[in-house]
């Protein structure tokens, strides 16, 4: 270590004053807090919420029942074999390194490892006798650079672990023990960990958003709103990994941990938004106004579009039948229920104090209802579809209206609700199980009588435009 980064460090430390000494624990608050701050002066925060996120993705990954029903329900219990776990941890680990090379943090002072510091600072002051190899032999690291160099030497690890042609459920723990060892003896991980707010990383950066929660005079629902915002904003920024990583990797099963963090964000939300916020508004607002209804029928609306992503797509997508081209579509349709579900939540609230165009929050957004008028003219067109077949039956080949079909799950299935989904599902997978046999017309019939329901139910007439 140089001499100057030595006086650095010893100048850091004299920031407090005599009169009032800090505590250990107020010490490092302040020095985790500066050192978030110079994180956002280099522009590379939000690198910081994804090594975050990251992270606790992994111990969702690790720690899920729900997944562990998908990935092993299929294996006898004395025979599973867990390569598909490390195969995705091997994934994450080689993302990790990457976003520590990117934060760069070995050339951050104040994360030197101090208790080498202090040897090294003993050695060069207080002993007569010179080490003239010492500098070759010593060079403290950071804490995270010392996570990195964990990781690059456990990837070697897990892929020879990989090379074995059955992973035992014992292979696993213990890889997951020495990860999780790594990660108890540093520091500065399980702090950033701890916190399950950080402002610096969990700004709103929406501005009328947050002159919302500025002006809003109540103690009470001012905090409720910002806690609010902040769960909302960090589901989309999930969603937005999930899409990245989708789209930039070949291995498309690198964002399972991020869709199992984003479970318990949406949880959180749900459960936050159900059980707090709206009994807050309803003390200030008045129970019976119009937007407070609309309010709580998106809020039942959003647990219908949870259960549809975690009840409905993500089994679907662990299903053996299920092609990896129509995976990665399952993937595309999660991100898509997600992401216009958690608007519609932050609209439906913001409409209650202000009088804002959507498009003004959310450049793409539209409506729960735009999107349903737009799928009854498509549900209208596909039922005329299927009557003209059944009118002029050698006209109409029955892979025309199976491609029709296929066209409206690709494209538009995700905007119904989940009840109508399902039930979709269930008579798409009843044609495509009968390849146009003679069971092909019957299911079909079934298939029209639910879409016509459905057209009837969707949005009433007289609320049409």
């Amino acid at each position: 270590m140089e001499k100057k980064d030595l006086e650095n460090i010893s100048e850091f430390f004299s920031q407090q004053t005599v009169d009032a000494p800090q505590k250990p624990e107020e010490k490092w608050d302040r020095l985790f807090s500066d050192w978030v701050d110079k994180i956002e002066s280099e522009n590379k925060i939000l690198l910081l919420f994804e090594l975050k996120l990251w992270l606790e993705s992994l111990e969702e990954f690790f720690a899920s029942r729900y997944l562990e029903d998908f990935v092993l329900k299929a294996s006898k219990t004395f025979s599973r074999s867990y390569d598909y776990y490390l195969l995705v941890f091997l994934n994450v680990i080689n993302r990790l390194i990457n976003l520590i090379k990117e934060l760069n943090f070995k050339k951050d002072k104040y994360f030197i490892n101090f208790e080498e510091f202090l040897v090294d600072r003993i050695l060069s002051e207080k002993m007569e006798k010179n080490f003239p190899y010492f500098k070759e032999l010593y060079a403290p690291e950071n804490w995270f650079d010392n996570f990195r160099i964990f990781l690059s030497n456990f990837r070697g690890v897990i892929q020879e672990l990989l090379n074995l042609e059955y992973i035992s459920e014992k292979v696993y723990q213990t890889t997951k023990k020495l990860y999780h060892r790594e990660i108890l003896n540093n520091l500065i991980l399980i702090t950033l960990l701890n916190c399950r707010f950080i402002p610096k990383i969990d700004k709103i950066y929406q501005s009328d958003i947050s002159q919302l929660i500025l002006s809003t005079k109540e103690k009470g629902l001012k905090r409720m709103l910002g806690i609010y915002f902040v769960l909302a904003f960090q589901t989309l920024k999930i969603n937005n990994f999930v899409e990245y990583h989708l789209e930039k990797s070949k291995f498309q099963d690198l964002v399972i941990p991020l869709i199992l963090k984003m479970k318990i964000s949406l949880e959180r939300l749900n459960n936050f938004a159900t059980n707090s916020l709206l009994k807050e508004l309803q003390t200030h607002l008045l129970a019976d106004d119009p937007k407070m209804k609309e309010l709580q029928a998106t809020f039942e609306n959003f647990q219908l579009e949870l259960k549809k992503v975690y009840d409905g797509e993500l089994p679907l997508y662990f299903s053996n039948e299920v092609s990896k081209v129509k995976k990665r579509r399952i993937l595309k349709n999660i991100i898509i229920i997600i992401e216009s579900a958690t608007q519609e939540m932050i609209v439906s609230v913001v409409r209650l104090f202000r009088d804002i165009s959507p498009e003004q929050i959310f450049t793409n957004y539209v409506s729960r209802r735009d999107r349903a008028l737009e799928i009854k003219r498509k549900l209208i067109r596909l039922h005329s579809k299927i009557d003209d077949f059944f009118v002029g039956k050698n006209k109409i080949a029955p892979s025309d209206v199976f491609f029709e079909i296929n066209l409206f799950i690709e494209k538009d299935l995700n905007y119904l609700l989940y009840k109508d989904w399902n039930e979709f599902l269930m008579h798409y997978n009843n044609l495509n199980r009968s390849t146009f046999t003679s069971d092909f017309e019957p299911f079909l019939r079934s298939f029209h009588l639910f879409i016509t329901r459905l057209i009837k139910d969707l949005i009433p007439e007289k609320e049409e435009v």
